[in-house]
């Protein structure tokens, strides 16, 4: 007894120490009202969130064999609880027989103490067999223990041991000694009591206080471990799922901390625009230190198991960046433990403290790391690499089983970088200036949001001018930028009209009433402008009458359906493939069942992030594709809530992705090998991500030519329609080989605005994706296109290089397109001959960015000096551009997706590029017939294909060649507001700058319908030469923050 008290008397001191100092370092964070307003108003709930994920382990069951092992450990801490009551109760009593008042007899108490016990051996058994297959010293990153404190896991599981046995040979021991309570019930302890049958009863006597002492000691000792490691969480992870955010613990809520970002606080209030004026001087907007973190996110720190599953789930980590969720708190955990000293001290003591601890308190939080990234051992305690690679896909949250909030976290270190500090990646500069001066990403003219609209059979209403409000409708149908800007986006946005007619509901649109929702701005730590775009809308919103709206973007969709609702607008918002899986189920919307559009093809489906994990929507998109004749769905490994990201979240979509393997390219290769012949998407941004990951597949050998990137609407469409989804049906298309990839690239690189990072990024004014503005959108589009460089590029600037140099394999990458409904560009050939940039292929294949304004300077140097050549070789190729074109156009046209804008139709010059290789060559031939009188055609007979194949994007829109004059260059820095709104004028300087565009007369020569080559090299002059030439298509995202006059000023 003596040495039980002695042991508690020194123990349990330090213990109390311990537990005081965490009170003091949790509750020094900043206040978090809501969180406990979130318990104390809404008990029963808060008791059932324990119930389920505490008790029930619901969220460590999501990995079945870990899940289990864990519950077995944790329910011998709760029942074995009753075991030390019996410990102490002898200890203290002295009596050897004393048992639990009223229940102390019933064997089925010591049978569920035994039966548990040798559960949790069997758990241990496990946790030792996974650590071991899973050794970072085997596997390295692969494994989810990278980075774990693997030495602490290995020592508490060996004290967990330790507490079991000595219980079975104290209890063992007693059942000898016939001073057990229990009967054979307690199975376990009494067949181990047999065992020592043979010793004396004082010996009995002696083993029984020796096993009584060992585990009372053992668990002293273990609560010590406990309180100074990472298994804190056994006793703070209950409290950090009890106070959750709120919104996570409503009832059909998302359950964690996904949907909405928290709001921006300081002091524990929301900030708001109106509130910056009255902020105090010292307010922090974000997080800049380890003390900005409110108790809650020190909680989190604190609750960590590293027991990373986040690791294992995260797109970035899985990819070789430098961003681990698991890491990443538990350097916050250590940087806010050392660094307690320092700040849990008074002002006036700090002066005494040790150097190691000022040193460590001054570290700043966000900046370079000396060491690994990950894993630093001085500089910043946070990586700006780590910081800036989330994708904000939110699988890390969904899979953390203390509901650890990760994504708020770095978004609020992402708002202290953009708004105090002024750092961030340059690339966000576009964005941001593109969101402050016209409400959309690419900085285009506002009075283009209805384009997309443009030939559709009926009449898309839009408020303020058909309507007067959203009451005359059942639906608001958001667009959203991508929808309205982006050209593969568009044939999704017009097929969800479509299907919408045809089912006979009535819809609206904002139209050109319509901004950003500000997805990208909050998520990039720009929470201002998030805010300034979102009190827009709402007042919108608001004027118009808006309830039920639907969206095919789910970022769209989750901004304003949980993220709006923290500024005071609730909505009914749905995504598209929810409304249409309703209107099939209500026979508004039938398939049909035989003809074309019921061929048999294999599908995958990508779960977007912010529709899946966000969200909960994963079923409605696959009763769709299920449902269509002939479709075979074909689920990939990773798919549900454990689906991959395409990477283009967390403002992703606008940044150069330059560290390790593409997330996109990891992604595509997945759902190839499936077997799939489309890959279906609901989502825009995933859209452009796959597409140009697929693109890279087919050229390089490792997928077939006629696997297309679609969304479910338009394969819907296609179903109803009884029409093919795609361009070749399965088997239709050669797999392109490695060597033939190789070459086309190098062809289509010599113009590094052809596509891809190497390409131009759309730029204010003259983005890639516009469908054509207005009228003049086809020459525009097309110099557009010509500039490429945006994974969104609407058509390729491979014609440009196609006269220049008739790229026989480009035609190949034309095949790798992205849609059936992708109406090809009829662009111009002329435009492809002026620029001949030659090595732009090292910047193609980084086409992962999808806005990557590489700057195409050496392009412009080029130029002159092939402009002659394109010259003399345009002759040659232009016959046989003209010839793919017209078969192309011909196949083309009739699909109800081409989003051919009616200039096109005047203006048959172009040709849409032909589907396949052989199509092409036949087309090229007959062109040729037709067109004799070009037999200067040099040794390169296929640039017809070669324009095909190198038109950027499979996605590219058809669009006719619209008048030379009418064609608008890149966005020009140095002029940009002229170029947003002066269009032509732009155009005509442009043209004048680039000679190149004189040699290229050939180029121009109209398709078949087109009179004479000679007739257009007039017009051709007057054309602005699509070749990218740096200065025009330079983003200046290399622009230095601070010597700006404001913030987001290039």
């Amino acid at each position: 007894m003596i040495i039980g008290l002695l042991l508690n008397a020194i123990i349990l001191p330090l213990a109390a120490k311990r537990v005081l100092f965490l009170y003091r370092l949790i509750t020094h964070g900043q206040p978090a009202p809501d969180r406990i307003q979130n318990v104390t108003k809404r008990t029963a709930a808060a008791i059932g969130t324990q119930l389920r994920e505490v008790l029930g382990q619901r969220r460590l069951l999501k990995w079945s064999v870990p899940g289990v092992a864990h519950a077995f450990v944790m329910y011998a801490f709760l029942i074995l609880a009753s075991v030390y009551l019996e410990a102490y109760g002898v200890l203290l009593s002295r009596n050897p027989e004393w048992a639990i008042p009223l229940v102390g007899h019933w064997d089925v108490i010591g049978f569920g103490q035994d039966l548990i016990g040798v559960l949790c051996l069997v758990g241990l058994a496990t946790f030792a067999i996974i650590r071991l297959k899973n050794d970072p010293e085997k596997i390295g990153r692969k494994s989810r223990f990278k980075g774990s404190h693997l030495g602490g896991a290995w020592l508490t599981l060996f004290m967990i041991f330790n507490v079991i046995w000595t219980m079975f040979l104290f209890r063992g021991a007693a059942s000898a000694a016939g001073n057990f309570p229990y009967g054979k019930g307690a199975f376990a302890s009494y067949g181990l009591g047999t065992v020592f049958d043979g010793l004396s009863h004082d010996a009995l006597e002696v083993l029984e206080s020796v096993g009584l002492l060992l585990h009372i000691g053992v668990m002293l000792a273990f609560l010590l471990l406990v309180l100074h490691s990472k298994h804190l969480h056994i006793f703070v992870a209950p409290l950090n799922v009890m106070f959750k955010r709120p919104d996570a613990a409503e009832p059909g809520g998302p359950s964690v901390a996904l949907g909405a970002v928290k709001p921006m606080m300081n002091d524990g209030k929301p900030v708001t625009l109106d509130d910056v004026d009255d902020l105090d001087e010292d307010a922090t907007l974000g997080i800049g230190s380890i003390n900005d973190f409110s108790w809650k996110g020190v909680l989190d720190f604190a609750s960590c198991t590293e027991c990373g599953r986040c690791q294992s789930q995260c797109p970035a980590w899985n990819t070789e960046k430098p961003l681990s969720p698991k890491m990443l708190i538990m350097n916050l955990r250590d940087h806010a433990f050392s660094a307690a000293p320092y700040n849990l001290a008074p002002e006036d003591k700090r002066a005494g403290l040790p150097e190691s601890v000022v040193a460590e308190a001054e570290r700043p939080l966000v900046g370079e790391t000396e060491g690994i990234a990950w894993e630093p051992d001085g500089g910043a305690i946070i990586d700006t690499d780590v910081l800036w690679s989330c994708t904000n896909c939110g699988a890390c949250v969904n899979q953390c089983p203390v509901d650890i909030e990760h994504v708020d976290h770095i978004t609020d270190m992402r708002r202290y970088q953009v708004l105090v500090e002024s750092s961030f990646p340059s690339e966000l500069n576009g964005l941001f200036r593109g969101l402050e001066n016209n409400g959309n990403p690419w900085n285009m003219s506002p009075r283009g949001r209805m384009d997309w609209a443009k030939d559709l059979p009926f009449e898309v209403k839009v408020v303020g001018e058909t309507i007067e409000s959203l009451d005359e409708v059942d639906w608001l149908f958001w667009v959203g930028c991508a929808g309205a800007y982006e050209d593969r986006a568009k044939k999704t946005t017009r097929a969800v009209a479509e299907l919408l007619d045809i089912a006979g509901v009535s819809f609206g649109v904002l139209g050109n009433g319509e901004t950003c929702s500000g997805d990208s701005a909050r998520r990039a730590g720009n929470e201002f402008v998030f805010q300034g775009l979102a009190q827009q809308n709402i007042e919108t919103l608001t004027e118009a009458k808006a309830k039920q709206v639907v969206s095919t973007c789910p970022h769209c969709m989750n901004t304003l359906k949980n993220e709006y609702r923290q500024l005071g607008l609730e909505l009914d918002v749905i995504h598209h493939t929810q409304l249409l899986n309703r209107l099939v189920r209500e026979g508004k919307l039938t398939p049909v069942a035989e003809g074309e559009g019921a061929h048999q093809r294999k599908i995958t489906y990508h779960d977007p992030c912010f529709l899946g994990r966000h969200n909960q929507v994963y079923t409605p998109p696959r009763d769709l594709l299920q449902i269509m004749p002939g479709a075979e769905l074909k689920e990939m490994e990773r798919s549900g809530e454990r689906s991959f990201c395409c990477g283009a979240g967390g403002a992703r979509m606008w940044m150069e992705e330059t560290i390790g393997e593409r997330i996109n390219v990891n992604r595509t290769n997945e759902a190839v090998e499936t077997g799939a012949d489309q890959i279906a998407v609901g989502c825009p941004f995933c859209r452009v991500m796959l597409a140009d990951g697929l693109t890279e597949a087919q050229d390089s050998g490792k997928a077939r030519a006629e696997v297309e990137v679609l969304d479910v609407a338009q394969m819907l469409l296609a179903s109803v329609k009884g029409e093919v989804a795609t361009k070749l049906k399965p088997g239709e298309g050669a797999k392109p080989g490695a060597a033939a990839a190789k070459k086309a690239e190098e062809k289509e690189l010599d113009d590094p605005s052809a596509v891809g990072a190497g390409a131009k990024a759309s730029e204010p004014g003259t983005s890639l994706f516009e469908d054509a503005p207005i009228e003049q959108t086809a020459q525009a589009e097309k110099g557009k296109e010509d500039s490429g460089g945006s994974l969104f590029d609407s058509a390729p600037a491979a014609p440009d290089k196609a006269e220049e140099k008739p790229a026989e394999k480009p035609a190949e990458k034309k095949e790798s397109g992205g849609s059936l409904f992708d109406a090809a560009d009829d662009k111009p050939a002329e435009k492809a001959e002026e620029k001949p940039a030659e090595k732009p292929a090292a910047k193609q294949e980084s086409t992962g960015s999808l806005f990557d304004a590489v700057s195409d300077e050496p392009a412009a140097k080029t130029e002159p000096t092939d402009a002659p050549k394109a010259e003399a070789t345009e002759a040659k190729t232009e016959p046989e551009a003209k010839a793919a074109p017209a078969p192309a156009q011909a196949d083309l046209s009739g699909s109800l997706f081409d989003v051919a804008d009616s200039a096109s139709a005047e203006e048959p010059k172009a040709a849409a590029p032909a589907p396949a290789e052989d199509e092409v060559e036949e087309k090229v031939e007959e062109k040729v017939e037709e067109k004799a009188p070009e037999p200067e055609a040099k040794s390169e007979p296929t640039p017809a294909p070669a324009q095909a194949d190198l038109s950027g994007s499979l996605f590219d829109v058809v669009e006719a060649n619209p008048a030379p004059d009418h064609e608008k260059p890149m966005w020009d820095p140095s002029a940009e507001e002229a170029a947003k709104d002066d269009a032509p004028a732009k155009t005509e300087e442009s043209a004048a700058d680039e000679p190149a565009a004189e040699d290229e007369p050939a180029a121009e020569e109209p398709a078949e319908d087109e009179p004479a080559a000679e007739e257009e090299k007039p017009a051709e002059k007057p054309k602005p030469a699509p070749t990218s030439s740096g200065e025009t298509n330079e983003p200046r995202t290399d622009v230095d923050i601070s010597d700006s006059g404001s913030l987001f000023d290039l």
